[in-house]
């Protein structure tokens, strides 16, 4: 009986420890569980969160507008416009052709003549005449607007019917070799004339402008030609009328 009772208590034993061994190993391995758990809430938490990219910001698409940040307000014509680019040009080429070819080899043959005169005529007055006439035609005109007038034409009618003497405009005339020039004038400084057997009929003071100048410059275009008949704008065609109705108070 009493080596019985040993031998229970002897196989009783281990089985006691293995049983407080395994409840060990599994309380240790819950709190790394736990521990490892935190860790990584705690790094999700500080973990700064990525903000837009401006790529992303610039990929927005713009707001939408019926008109452009610079109308044309007034445009010549294409076949009128190239006729008078033409006419400059061969008039160039007539003066260098009677001035240099044509009127030197008559002068070698007979001297100071009649027919040198007419030749050196011939060179000089259509090259004259043509500038006197032509230089101040307007190609096109453009307007700049601010952004409300752009939303829509009732906008823009609001607008000019109330335009600022600051408004620019982009006034692009034809220089002497046919060179388109573009000339930014404020509303304020033109003002309605009568020149020229009619032909300019809007001018500005040019005085402060050309000063400023270097004396190789070309002088600042003071006379334009941009008759409300003349103009071949088919879209908002009313601004120009307007814009020649505000300045015409300001005829001398």
């Amino acid at each position: 009986m009493l080596t019985l009772g040993l031998l229970r208590k002897a196989h009783r034993t281990p089985l006691r420890f293995d049983t407080l061994g395994l409840r060990n190993v599994t309380a240790r391995e819950l709190r790394l569980r736990q521990n490892v758990h935190l860790s990584g809430l705690r790094f999700e938490s500080t973990t700064p969160k990525p903000k837009p990219s401006t790529e992303a910001v610039s990929q927005l698409p713009p707001p939408k507008f019926a008109f452009p940040e610079r109308i044309c307000v007034y445009h010549a014509g294409t076949g009128r416009i190239t006729f008078l680019a033409c006419l400059k040009i061969s008039t160039l080429f007539i003066f260098v052709f009677f001035g240099f070819v044509v009127t030197p080899a008559y002068y070698e043959k007979e001297g100071l003549s009649p027919t040198v005169l007419r030749t050196t005529l011939s060179a000089i007055v259509p090259l004259v005449f043509v500038a006197y006439t032509t230089s101040p035609f307007v190609s096109f005109i453009h307007m700049r607007i601010p952004p409300f007038a752009r939303q829509s034409e009732d906008m823009l009618r609001r607008f000019v019917r109330t335009l600022p003497p600051t408004t620019e405009l982009d006034v692009t005339s034809m220089s002497f070799i046919a060179k388109p020039r573009a000339s930014k004038v404020k509303l304020e400084d033109l003002y309605r004339v009568n020149r020229r057997l009619g032909i300019v009929n809007l001018a500005r003071d040019t005085k402060a402008e050309n000063a400023a100048r270097r004396w190789y410059m070309f002088r600042a275009v003071g006379n334009f030609s941009a008759q409300p008949s003349s103009n071949t704008v088919t879209r908002a065609s009313w601004v120009w009328e307007s814009i020649m109705n505000t300045i015409k108070t300001r005829q001398v």
